[in-house]
């Protein structure tokens, strides 16, 4: 995150974000298959999914090619970069507001690290509801052509209606619903025909629909809150990540500047080199590039359990199930609580950290490299002295 003396009078704004959306595209694409290995790790599925990152990424090379693992990353990509861009503008504005109005007498905020968790965490929290409908619909296409055949989903207990033989709308409407939804779920993973009691009649797995029909229906029938969907579950996740993650990144800066400083001064006193290693203009590289990569890692494992919970909310093809008599059932319950306690219940607790190795593998070089770019950036956004002297001394220069 730019360092709290950044001062507008010296940096062209326009100039430091314009090269800050540009740079931050290429990351974002190259570590998208670690996010599509990431959800498929996390969803919810019936048939279990390996917890090596490469297997994963094998299987869908092998099912759905290579270009599945970048699945929904076009739309995820530019809500992210804006999304950081937004952040980053909205921090930079925060802490120069803070400034001016003498960090408005607290004097916690005069620490580096304090003022940085703050208002880092409330930048991202003020951007969370912007990305929201991006990582919604992305992390839906991602699991349809990467975890699914092809551009296909399940349409859900609702297209079982018409495989359901007359003999099961006779039971109670409780147990005839009970019965379709375990045997459909059984089906499906094992592909194997399934009988319901009183019927003769195979249970068939549920139909398959393209995953822009699955969007559009998810759509009408929930209405724009269908695209903010977990959003109450984004800011649990995010709050927790940013709190550790801003603090952490200016203890880890302390701690690197020392390592640097302590290897340069031993190698001065062992050969006296007057030119120890690193060099001065590597040190900002090696700072923002370690400082972030630690502070991601602690994100991270910080946030695991409600990054967990969040995919879960926002990957559920939340259609309108219907018994053997076609009468509409009761929705999976979306709330953050429940959805918890269902993980923790049946798959325990250890499944909040599935799909962390790749979430950290795409997060820990991505803090690194978020960093990196916008102090490279802000390096080439800073603006030409226009002083009489400066003036001069730039001419006198050109000349030689």
């Amino acid at each position: 995150m730019p360092p709290q003396s950044i001062d507008p009078a010296k940096i062209d704004f326009t100039r430091y974000y314009l090269w800050g959306t540009i740079l931050n595209v290429p990351p974002i694409l190259l570590m998208y298959p670690m996010r599509t290995v990431r959800l498929l790790q996390q969803r919810k599925s019936s048939v279990p999914v390996s917890s090596s990152i490469f297997r994963v990424m094998k299987d869908v090379q092998q099912k759905n090619g290579f270009r599945a693992l970048f699945a929904g990353a076009t739309v995820f990509s530019a809500g992210l970069t804006a999304t950081k861009i937004l952040q980053f503008a909205t921090y930079d504005y925060t802490v120069q507001i803070a400034k001016e109005n003498d960090f408005f007498g607290m004097n916690a905020l005069r620490n580096p690290s304090v003022l940085s968790g703050t208002l880092g965490t409330f930048s991202a929290v003020i951007t969370t509801f912007f990305v929201v409908p991006f990582d919604m619909v992305s992390q839906q296409i991602t699991l349809a052509k990467a975890g699914g055949p092809g551009n296909m989903v399940a349409a859900g207990p609702a297209s079982v209606s018409a495989t359901v033989p007359a003999a099961v709308s006779v039971a109670a409407p409780t147990k005839a619903a009970a019965a379709v939804a375990t045997a459909t779920a059984t089906a499906t993973a094992s592909k194997i025909p399934i009988y319901v009691a009183g019927s003769f009649e195979p249970l068939q797995p549920p139909a398959q629909m393209p995953i822009k029909e699955s969007l559009k229906l998810q759509f009408k029938q929930e209405g724009f809150r269908f695209l903010f969907r977990g959003t109450c579950a984004t800011l649990m996740s995010t709050i927790p990540f940013f709190a550790a993650y801003f603090p952490a990144y200016e203890i880890s800066r302390v701690w690197v500047v020392d390592g640097i400083n302590y290897v340069r001064a031993r190698q001065v006193e062992q050969s006296g080199t007057t030119a120890p290693f690193p060099p001065p203009e590597l040190h900002q590289l090696i700072i923002s590039s370690l400082a972030g990569c630690m502070a991601s890692l602690a994100g991270v494992i910080i946030s695991s359990p409600s990054d967990m919970v969040k995919t879960r909310i926002q990957t559920e093809q939340r259609l309108q199930p219907t018994n053997g008599s076609g009468v509409k059932l009761p929705m999976p319950s979306l709330k953050w609580m429940d959805v918890f306690m269902e993980i923790l219940r049946k798959e325990g607790f250890s499944k909040f950290f599935a799909g962390t190795k790749a979430r950290a593998i795409l997060a820990v070089p991505g803090g690194a490299l978020n960093f990196v770019i916008f102090d490279f950036v802000r390096s080439i956004s800073k603006k030409e002295p226009t002083t009489p002297l400066a003036l001069a001394v730039n001419g006198k220069e050109a000349l030689y």
